[in-house]
């Protein structure tokens, strides 16, 4: 695989972090971006093993953040060729007891944040005439109580996937999106503190609905998302792949 310029966000911890080593593992230069400070350790662990990489600390939901990440990104290790939008985050309740806040911030990190980072990074990727975008969904994006917003949030960020793949697709840009089921990641504890299990008590709840047997790991996404950003992937562009151990409906 050619060396490119990968960029991702909430690359701090779980999925992100799980991707941005994957990417740096097969030579590529990886921006970790995250609005916390924890995507320096990951950054930091990635130049450990040999590997490529910076952390920029960016709230993606807000325009001159995105365009201030990008300049340095692009200053640090050029233009960015591959963008994976990973961030993002739950504010689950029944949608009648949904605080507006908690609606709008989840919108505003999953769908306004991956419309940004495509805006700011796309032009570059149009003038080479290359270019990989991954969208991080969800299983949610089908159906899930509880959760209005990160439902709508999920299901419209494929929607974006496919629309945004059409406009691209002349550019030689494609645009996908991997839809994890349960992986053990910090929002997992969340889910099993609102459902009053210990998390070793959720994940055994989880793992007996999974026809593989088993919950996903951030490795499970990332070997998806290598795929997705491959060289000579460049035939399938607009689609949206599940990766949650069984097929659903």
């Amino acid at each position: 695989m050619n060396s490119r310029v990968a960029l991702v966000t909430g690359a701090g911890s779980g999925i992100g972090a799980g991707t941005a080593k994957a990417l740096a593992a097969q030579g590529n230069r990886v921006a970790l971006v995250d609005r916390t400070d924890r995507a320096q350790a990951v950054a930091d662990e990635i130049r450990e093993s040999g590997g490529t990489a910076i952390a920029v600390l960016a709230d993606i939901s807000d325009p001159d953040a995105v365009t201030q990440a990008t300049e340095e990104v692009t200053a640090t290790l050029g233009p960015v060729e591959v963008l994976v939008n990973n961030a993002g985050f739950a504010r689950d309740n029944m949608v009648l007891d949904m605080p507006l806040a908690d609606w709008d911030s989840v919108m505003a990190t999953h769908l306004r944040g991956s419309f940004l980072m495509l805006k700011a990074t796309a032009p570059a990727m149009r003038e080479a005439g290359w270019g990989r975008v991954v969208n991080i969904s969800s299983i949610s994006a089908l159906v899930d109580s509880d959760r209005a917003n990160y439902v709508a949030a999920k299901a419209g960020l494929e929607g974006f996937t496919r629309a945004t793949a059409l406009d691209l697709a002349p550019f030689g840009i494609t645009v996908n999106a991997i839809g994890p089921g349960v992986v053990v990641t910090e929002m997992t504890k969340v889910s099993a503190a609102r459902a009053g299990r210990t998390l070793d008590e959720h994940i055994e709840v989880q793992r007996k609905s999974i026809p593989r047997g088993r919950v996903g790991t951030p490795h499970d996404i990332a070997r998806a998302v290598l795929f997705f950003t491959a060289e000579d992937a460049d035939y399938v562009t607009g689609q949206v792949i599940y990766v949650s151990g069984g097929p659903h409906g």
